[in-house]
């Protein structure tokens, strides 16, 4: 069923030009006055939006007085008395379309070069525009010298199908139309290929989607400028400048029409509403903008419930757009050239056939006479990969039918069958579910699927919403499994091992279904997977195999990122979660295409090497079985083999002396390679004050050895924290040994803000500021770290004391929001309290820190209960948290 969408705010359509004239003085003799002018415009325009007045008469409003002003002035600088000029509004002020903040377009058209006396009187004239702070766009040229312009730039012909007459001469503004009609060397086709190509090449910039968590509302594909795209292309063929024009020239229907200009007017009161709240020309609705944007449309509601019902009903808006756009271009196509490309006919089957790269139905009954084919059609594009989208009149016939559905399609068995073999075929995963979820018909299939459509994610490092997140999911595994990429190389060996590649869809359909509806997401989807899996008749085993991947879909990236992953006792406790390798396989699978979905930066080199570590550790535990002690201390003897075997030119003995010193686990937790960089340096050092040494990763970062024979009071974490910060370096890693002689050695991976290795000469200086200030105590005062950046959400700091089976260490976990030198601020929380840090394992994902700490007192014992209370309440305090920690787990 078709439901309109309407706003909360009401508005009041009237010609506010004649009821409410703009009654502050037309005098721009000074730029105070002028200013003055149009600051007072603004205000007013501002609360008539407030008032509910309509924002079509806000925008005519807003035009008709700043042609006032620019009448005004021309007259005021003398361009009146140039004969043959003409001062012309292109663009957005070409078609009255003056937001708020709309930049104004201006064209100064003559027919001949102008004199030095004209020239100086148009720069002048421009220039006072400019001193009003008005965001001005002008261009002055001769007709000819638009001609020419007109036929080497795309822009320029656009904006010059929308140009309106202000003042000056009428004769030149109407030869400058008649040469560029009859002497431009655009034509229909050139005209319409070159927007399509740049309507493609925008939309692509924009990730292909409506669903951004921070649409552009002019910009973003089924935005303003996809309205704009439809009219040029109607407007350059036919002269049809409205929708009013299209519909009489059939390339909307009446519906469509309706459709529209109610869709239009809900982009217009949305952007007209941003600029009213950031009062500049940013048609980006920003996560820190929706809050007061949706209060000023009207919703009501908490934050998060306010903004996710404004942004739901304007993704079912830049949907519509975006099909209405679609239908309007293959018509305007057809009108032009009597055909869609290649329109080479194949029928696919007694209800579709393939015109060129689209798919349209053989009758106009066929989705009304059986429901099934609104699913057949997309199983027909997975078994036809040169299908790559809908044709017009499929897609009108597919609207009207999904319209008229009473009754969700999962509910027919056919249909379930049908479905069950689109998630079964490979190919379905990069066009056919990606455009079931574009025109609605997975909501149309599945009431789970309905109740995620444009569900906004609060959760800081998500790009976009729920459905769209998880349709790039399932392109992620099947673009992943063909990428060449070194960071994907193990996602494809594994990808390859997988014996049913099919409940990888499934898992990945399913994982985030629950979200919005309270409670644990996993939880709550793995009984709705489970469901899902018995509805469509999958075996047993799959279907508990699909419930546990939903379950479990965070389990591994929380493992690899937030926990010591080198730890055996960890790993042990991961690989008895895991089970088995197809468990493994599926699991890791799922995590990356997961964690690549969620935006662009997300899964890196970095991510690429815990989570391999994290994998290799399981496969082996998993195949020999779970490490015992006994087992710890072979894999440390034949890691110390192998670092012998980099060795040659050291003594033997003097090696296996150094390494007496430390426990096993330290030959665990660093790799052979590792440990012979560490054993070579230290063992040729022969200096007192601190070994520091750098070794750079260009794939992760800089990795930072120290190695003290002395004890520094306050050489500790936080004072290695404390000055990474001041440097403006990003920790990554922490890992802190002190062996049986009461020498220390630590190892710091860390990156600059930018997320790259740190040049040379900036290491000399991190190694400096480290040897120079080794006695003096670091305080949190003396950081002076600004967080320019506003703060977008709430996070309530929690700290979790984590229980350590093994009893020799404190596990503790920090979750905040990030902010400058958070972590030089834990590190001195932790000297002040007399805390070492053994290993730290830092992850931030958007605002968000997670960061895991196992820490001792100074005796090297775990934290007794009194001091695990007081350590908690500092670190709330320094934080500027109130107490939310949680129970030990």
């Amino acid at each position: 069923m078709y439901t309109r969408i309407n706003l909360p705010r009401t508005q009041k359509v009237v010609n506010l030009i004649v009821d409410q004239p703009f009654t502050c003085p037309l005098d721009f003799a000074t730029i105070k006055t002028g200013r003055a002018y149009l600051a007072q415009l603004e205000e007013q325009l501002v609360s008539f939006f407030d008032a509910s007045y309509a924002v079509s008469s806000l925008l005519d409003y807003r035009t008709y007085y700043v042609d006032c002003m620019m009448r005004e002035l021309y007259k005021q600088f003398g361009l009146n008395a140039v004969s043959d000029l003409a001062l012309l509004a292109v663009g957005g002020y070409g078609r009255s379309e003056l937001f708020l903040k709309s930049d104004i377009d201006i064209l100064v058209a003559s027919k001949d070069a102008l004199s030095d006396e004209a020239q100086e009187k148009v720069s002048q004239f421009i220039s006072y525009l400019w001193d009003l702070k008005l965001d001005i766009g002008s261009s002055v040229r001769t007709i000819a010298e638009t001609l020419e312009n007109v036929n080497a730039d795309l822009t320029i012909c656009t904006n010059l199908l929308e140009t309106r007459f202000i003042c000056g001469n009428q004769n030149t503004y109407n030869l400058l139309l008649t040469t560029i009609h009859n002497d431009s060397t655009w034509n229909t086709k050139r005209f319409f290929h070159a927007k399509v190509a740049e309507e493609l090449e925008r939309h692509h910039a924009y990730k292909d989607t409506a669903y951004s968590l921070e649409p552009d509302l002019k910009q973003n594909p089924g935005g303003i400028r996809d309205i704009h795209v439809m009219q040029w292309i109607a407007n350059f063929h036919f002269q049809a400048k409205t929708p009013e024009d299209m519909l009489s020239l059939e390339f909307l229907s009446p519906e469509e029409y309706e459709e529209l200009i109610e869709s239009r007017d809900v982009l217009y009161q949305v952007r007209y509403a941003l600029h009213v709240c950031n009062r500049k020309e940013d048609n980006r609705l920003t996560l820190d903008y929706q809050p007061s944007v949706a209060t000023r449309l009207g919703y009501h509601g908490d934050n998060n419930i306010c903004v996710e019902n404004m942004m739901r009903d304007l993704y079912r808006t830049l949907r519509r757009i975006r099909e209405l756009n679609s239908m309007a271009l293959q018509l305007e196509v057809l009108r032009i050239t009597g055909h869609l490309g290649d329109e080479e006919t194949q029928f696919l089957s007694n209800d579709f056939l393939r015109r060129g790269p689209l798919i349209d139905v053989t009758s106009e009954e066929v989705f009304e006479n059986d429901k099934s084919k609104m699913l057949e059609i997309f199983l027909l594009m997975s078994k036809h990969p040169e299908v790559v989208g809908l044709h017009v009149n499929c897609l009108r016939l597919l609207r009207r039918t999904r319209r008229s559905l009473s009754n969700y399609l999962v509910e027919i068995p056919e249909c379930r069958a049908i479905f069950k073999s689109i998630l079964e075929n490979p190919n379905a995963a990069c066009v056919a579910l990606p455009l079931m979820h574009e025109h609605r018909i997975l909501s149309a299939y599945m009431p789970s699927w309905e109740k995620i459509e444009g569900l906004s994610q609060f959760d800081m490092f998500h790009t976009f919403t729920v459905d769209e997140h998880t349709v790039r999911v399932i392109k992620n595994i099947e673009l992943i499994s063909r990428s060449t990429e070194s960071v994907h190389t193990l996602f494809r060996h594994v990808y390859n091992q997988i014996s049913n590649p099919e409940i990888l869809i499934v898992a990945a359909l399913m994982h985030d279904i629950a979200k919005g509806q309270g409670g644990h997401h996993a939880q709550l989807g793995a009984g709705e997977a489970l469901y899902f899996c018995q509805l469509h008749k999958y075996t047993l085993y799959q279907t508990r195999l699909v419930s546990w991947l939903v379950l479990n879909h965070l389990l591994m990236s929380a493992t690899a990122q937030r926990r010591d992953i080198n730890d055996p006792q960890v790993v042990n406790e991961f690989s008895k979660q895991v089970q088995d390798e197809e468990h493994l396989n599926l699991l890791y699978c799922l995590s990356v295409a997961d964690i690549s979905a969620t935006n662009d930066h997300e899964w890196n080199s970095w991510k690429d090497q815990v989570f391999k570590q994290l994998y290799f550790a399981t496969r082996q535990a998993l195949r020999h079985g779970l490490e015992m002690p006994h087992d710890i201390k072979l894999h440390a003897h034949e890691n110390q083999e192998l670092a012998l075997s980099y060795m040659h030119d050291l003594n033997e003995q003097d090696v296996r002396t150094y390494w007496s010193y430390f426990k096993p686990n330290y030959f665990i937790y660093y790799t052979p390679f590792e440990l012979a960089w560490h054993t070579r340096n230290i063992l040729t050092y022969q200096q007192q004050k601190p070994l520091i040494l750098f070794a750079q990763h260009p794939e992760t970062g800089t990795e930072m050895l120290i190695y003290t024979k002395e004890h520094h009071r306050h050489f500790n974490f936080g004072y290695l924290a404390y000055i990474m910060a001041k440097k403006r370096l990003n920790i990554q890693s922490s890992q802190f040994i002190r062996n049986k002689i009461n020498h220390s050695l630590w190892t710091i991976k860390f990156q600059s803000q930018k997320g790259t290795c740190i040049d040379n000469d900036r290491l000399h200086s991190i190694r400096l500021a480290l040897l120079q200030s080794i006695n003096e105590k670091p305080s949190i005062e003396s950081l002076d770290l600004q967080d320019k950046k506003p703060k977008i959400f709430k996070l309530p700091t929690v700290v979790t004391y984590l229980e350590d089976r093994q009893k020799e260490s404190t596990n503790l976990e920090i979750s905040t929001l990030d902010q400058p030198g958070l972590l030089a601020k834990i590190g001195i929380t932790f000297s002040n309290y007399g805390i070492f840090v053994r290993s730290a394992r830092i992850t931030t994902t958007g605002e968000r820190a997670d960061d895991f700490f196992s820490i001792s007192d100074k005796q090297g014992r775990p934290l007794s209960e009194r001091s695990k209370d007081r350590l908690a309440k500092a670190l709330y305090q320094v934080l500027g948290a109130e107490r939310k920690d949680k129970p030990l787990l």
